[in-house]
């Protein structure tokens, strides 16, 4: 499942060009020693067209197209296992608020009181970046996230993740909420 699920949020992104710059290249990035995070701020117009074309209703995912969105990549070009969890991640606004990411979780809980389709959702879940990853040599993952509230522009976002060596970050930033 995990592999489908992998493929579908690949192919989704990778047509759509919403997360990649160029080929192979992300607009920011970041890394700690074999681990390298990419990111894309995604406009509203975008999100919301990726989900009304999904059966999302216009009205039903405003909230999310509302929501300053990222699309991230991770990929582990290290020699042992990486764990990431989204609740761990962080954008620090110039301000200096803190903001956390919301999770595909809970945006499932509102879509489901909504009476999204089933189908609808499951093409939701399938291109979110997914809470929590298991990452081994060579694995990597692209999806969509959004932040908890818009942050002061520039903000850095700090992505932690842990290794047999502990506890790690990979800092990204200059980034700032797409404008639309």
């Amino acid at each position: 499942m995990r592999g489908a699920r992998l493929a579908f949020a690949i192919g989704a992104l990778a047509l759509s060009g919403a997360g990649l710059a160029a080929e192979g290249e992300w607009s920011h990035q970041g890394r700690h020693a074999g681990v390298t995070l990419g990111v894309m701020p995604l406009t509203a117009q975008w999100r919301s067209a990726f989900y009304v074309n999904r059966g999302f209703p216009a009205a039903v995912i405003t909230p999310y197209v509302a929501a300053c969105g990222l699309s991230f990549g991770l990929r582990n070009a290290g020699e042992t296992p990486v764990d990431a969890r989204l609740a761990d991640w962080r954008a620090v606004g110039a301000d200096g608020q803190s903001i956390t990411l919301r999770l595909p979780e809970t945006w499932d809980t509102q879509w489901a009181a909504a009476g999204v389709p089933q189908p609808a959702r499951i093409a939701f879940r399938w291109a979110q970046f997914q809470s929590e990853s298991h990452f081994e040599p060579g694995d990597w993952i692209m999806g969509m996230a959004t932040l908890t509230a818009v942050p002061a522009a520039p903000f850095r976002l700090i992505a932690r993740y842990r290794d047999a060596g502990g506890e790690h970050e990979i800092v990204v930033d200059k980034l700032a909420c797409a404008a639309n």
